[in-house]
């Protein structure tokens, strides 16, 4: 009685253990997860803190600057400038000043940094939406795989299942000296296969759970389950409201380039606006005491300054000149890319539409397959039928499910690949 304790409250343990080892994640867990500890995502926010950080950097530049400076100086030996009626050995000097400079006009120079500086922050965030895309992508791909493999052990098991009840039916009929043992045989070799295959299928799962716990920061080591099954939405991916160019406008990295046009158009304003008069004012508020010879006092100076380029030698022309190439090679970009994304979202439409289509064909496809294996059943235990017929019914209704399977899988995927595409991966609306 005491062993059978023992051995019950070890297999509870053991049990208990193996469930606890599991770790169930839902694809929406996984995509949070991924973005939150990701690198390049980490990245790709600091860089947004550093364009915001720049802008306030460049509308100080509307504000005046303010400046302290303060000296001390002690000059000796002066003998020789007695003879001009200087009847001192040395020189002390005192000075201390206080000076606030505000640019009146710089061309245009301060507000466009300041737009430029904007423009950077938008390039940044864009940026960083781009890099989630391509992360939940990323993890899309890692999550859905799994589950299809996940799946396709099911239907290994399910088909290693059917074969070990066959293997006892026959092995029955074999004893009674009803069949060959070549039927019994032929079963086993079947089911030496599907052990091989649930083998394969198993160091699968195992990769790619690995793979999915790397995308997502998780350790290698833990046993991810993808709890979250396969969903086949009815949208469709092709209507008037939903062409390749309004999908193309959603991308971030067309709003990158369009961004880096402006900046290129910008960057040559600033070319000129270098070559425009420079109007500035200063006041400056100081105390200057040499002892003995003038007493300490405090002055207001205030002034301001003119600078007007006359002659730098078609300088302004050649920068100018290289400032509208930039603009023409940032605009050939966007045009190329623009044509690149829009081959990619028809691309991944047209994959999208395929897979959709696989998986009707795939339900036909089992469902003949299900009705096939019934027939062949009925007619193999009324002897019409050999074993060889009903393992091959048995094998086609195991492709037609793992197919199944398979093409819910990949419609997930192509759904994901063409949502980044679209532009609409990860965005909330």
């Amino acid at each position: 009685m005491l062993k059978n304790t023992i051995y019950i409250s070890l297999v509870t343990i053991l049990l208990s253990g193996s469930g606890f080892a599991q770790t169930p994640l839902t694809l929406e867990k996984c995509r949070n997860e991924a973005l939150a500890n990701n690198k390049q995502i980490q990245s790709s926010g600091l860089q947004v803190k550093k364009a915001e950080a720049s802008v306030k950097e460049a509308g100080t530049a509307y504000l005046p600057s303010i400046d302290g400076s303060g000296s001390a100086m002690y000059i000796p030996n002066l003998e020789e400038l007695k003879q001009f009626g200087f009847d001192r050995e040395s020189l002390e000097l005192y000075q201390a000043q206080i000076t606030a400079q505000q640019a009146i006009y710089a061309g245009g120079k301060v507000r466009l940094s300041n737009k430029m500086a904007q423009k950077g922050v938008e390039i940044a965030k864009n940026a960083q939406v781009k890099q989630n895309a391509e992360i939940i992508l990323q993890t899309d791909k890692a999550y859905w795989n799994l589950v299809a493999m996940q799946e396709q052990k099911k239907v290994v098991d399910r088909y290693t299942e059917a074969l070990d009840s066959l293997e006892e039916q026959l092995q029955a009929s074999y004893d009674l000296g009803l069949i060959p043992k070549s039927e019994i045989l032929q079963v086993r070799v079947k089911k030496n296969e599907a052990e091989v295959t649930a083998i394969e299928v198993k160091n699968a799962i195992r990769l790619l759970q690995m793979n999915l716990a790397q995308t997502i920061g998780r350790p290698l080591d833990e046993a991810i389950v993808a709890s979250q099954e396969p969903i086949l939405t009815q949208k469709k991916t092709r209507n008037k409201n939903n062409t390749s160019d309004e999908g193309a406008g959603n991308r971030p990295e067309i709003k990158i380039l369009k961004n880096r046009v402006d900046l290129a158009r910008m960057e040559k304003k600033l070319t000129r606006a270098d070559y425009l008069p420079q109007i500035g004012a200063q006041v400056s508020y100081g105390y200057l005491e040499a002892p003995d010879i003038s007493p300490g006092s405090w002055q207001l100076n205030a002034g301001a300054s003119l600078s007007i380029p006359i002659i730098h030698w078609r300088e302004k022309k050649h920068k100018t000149q290289k400032a509208e190439i930039s603009q023409q090679m940032a605009k050939l970009e966007l045009q190329n890319t623009r044509e690149l994304v829009n081959l990619e979202i028809s691309q991944t439409r047209l994959k999208l539409e395929e897979s959709t289509e696989k998986i009707q064909l795939a339900r036909r496809n089992l469902a003949e397959a299900t009705e096939s294996l019934s027939e062949v059943e009925i007619s193999y235990n009324a002897g019409l039928n050999t074993i060889t017929d009903l393992l091959n019914a048995q094998a086609a209704h195991q492709r037609a499910r793992a197919s199944l399977v398979q093409a819910r899988s990949d419609y997930q995927i192509f759904k994901a690949s063409w949502m980044k595409a679209t532009g609409k991966l990860g965005v909330t609306n």
